[in-house]
């Protein structure tokens, strides 16, 4: 164990920019691992230039994974009766869905679990590698089958982007804007479902649209490989390969007005929390670890905690109005059912936003509180208004059916009511998942809750057309 730094002249009175908390000494007294947010750099609230370089960099990934899973809504529709002379059933439309996210639970479970070892800049890497891959399969796609393999290799980049995105966010930012810089991955997803929903309006009438749409994803995963270069190694990652001196680098170019005792305490705290999971690695077997990621209450009460925040965040049915979008708008009636997918995308988008800047004065739970009930008020309002609107129909909806105008802007009216809730909770509370799980644990218990994500959205997105 590293011996405990100087901390003599770093008070409240004679460096007024920089915060050493008196429980900082109690901790480590106490034999606790010491909280990184008791040590406060100067100006350490500020986001520079090169940090903002660094987040936006690595939330590319969020993008990618927003833009991949919302260009199947509006890019299926368009595929038409290319494959086969037929348009595609409900059934293949769900499995050529389902296909991501069979990837993404491979995607999370493996790269998750592996970006210990292998380090969050080669597991961001192979997600691009994926993305980039899936992206050209499906561009290139002859047959249901090819496209559907493709979407399975472009979900293993969704799945690993997914876990690994955040978890690298979240080790790089500074402790008193990490909420933040963690929440701008969590924009970048829906806004990335935007972007893939409104390209798709617009290209309705252009030939060859649908391979389009999938083609572009391959833009920012490249954008991604070539930042790559400049990105660098978490320092925790780099504390657990010996490589002090580079970790203390890295703190330096993210702390740019930190004094070199406010540093080396900041890398003291990151080395004590590495040693004390090298020390649970060393003592304990793999199968050892993993069950006593159950058995130890603290350890099984964080992941469960944060998986069912994932689990019902997809159990509330959003990601439907993204990847069955232009089937359902086309139900409704919509002349242009991509437009209409706009609303849930731009809806989620703005209220994501507000979420992000009410989420620190009203903290994580005070915002599902509150935000939340409108959730279930939005569903019962679709409900009842689906109830009245199909009622001629055998409560189904039936192609080319022509549905009261007055109806269906109710249902719309109860899909921006439900989106509001979603938005300001779900959207973007799932993916703080990192901060109530302690490091020892961090990189295993991410990859669980993101399995159990994409393992519930599995579930919703096989069962919503044909059920």
């Amino acid at each position: 164990m590293s011996s405990t730094p100087e901390v003599s002249g770093l008070d409240h009175t004679e460096r007024t920019a920089s915060v050493v908390s008196a429980n900082w000494q109690a901790q480590q007294n106490d034999g606790h691992l010491v909280d990184e947010s008791l040590v406060r750099a100067e100006n350490e609230d500020k986001l520079t230039v090169y940090l903002g370089f660094l987040i936006l960099s690595a939330a590319l990934g969020g993008f990618l994974y927003g833009y991949d899973t919302g260009v199947v809504g509006v890019a299926l529709p368009y595929v038409g009766t290319e494959f086969g002379g037929k348009a595609l059933t409900y059934s293949q439309q769900e499995i050529a869905t389902a296909a991501t996210t069979i990837g993404s639970i491979f995607g999370a479970a493996i790269l998750g679990a592996f970006a210990d070892k292998w380090g969050r800049k080669p597991c961001l890497l192979i997600s691009d590698l994926f993305f980039t891959a899936g992206a050209i399969i499906i561009a290139f796609s002859f047959s249901l089958a090819q496209l559907t393999v493709g979407r399975l290799v472009l979900g293993v980049g969704v799945g690993g982007a997914a876990v690994i995105c955040p978890l690298y966010i979240t080790e790089l930012a500074p402790t008193a804007v990490r909420g933040r810089c963690v929440g701008i991955n969590g924009f970048c997803i829906p806004f990335g479902q935007t972007v893939s929903v409104a390209i798709g309006a617009g290209m309705r009438d252009t030939q060859y649209n649908w391979r389009i749409l999938f083609g572009l994803g391959v833009v920012p995963s490249l954008l991604q490989l070539c930042l790559m270069h400049w990105l660098p190694e978490s320092p925790r990652v780099l504390i657990l390969r010996g490589q002090h001196d580079k970790a203390l680098e890295v703190l330096k170019q993210i702390y740019q007005y930190a004094s070199p005792e406010i540093l080396e305490l900041k890398l003291h705290v990151i080395k004590e929390h590495v040693a004390a999971t090298t020390v649970m690695q060393r003592s304990a077997s793999f199968w050892q670890r993993s069950m006593r990621l159950w058995t130890h209450k603290p350890y099984r009460r964080s992941i469960l905690t944060v998986s069912m925040i994932q689990v019902f965040g997809q159990f509330t049915g959003y990601n439907t109005l993204l990847y069955y979008a232009g089937t359902l708008f086309g139900l409704l009636g919509l002349s242009n059912p991509s437009i209409g997918g706009l609303i849930p995308s731009i809806t989620n988008t703005f209220f994501l936003l507000l979420g992000m800047v009410m989420v620190d004065r009203i903290g994580r739970r005070g915002l599902l509180m509150r935000f939340g009930p409108i959730m279930v008020v939005g569903l019962l309002w679709c409900l009842i208004a689906f109830y009245f609107m199909c009622k001629d129909t055998g409560h189904v909806l039936i192609p080319g059916h022509e549905y009261s105008q007055k109806m269906v802007g109710l249902v719309i009216a109860g899909i921006v009511i439900f989106v509001t809730g979603f938005g300001s909770t779900y959207a973007h509370l799932c993916w703080y998942q990192s901060e109530y799980l302690a490091l020892e644990i961090r990189a295993a218990g991410s990859a669980i809750s993101t399995t159990a994500s994409f393992t519930a959205n599995l579930v919703v997105a096989v069962t919503f057309l044909t059920q």
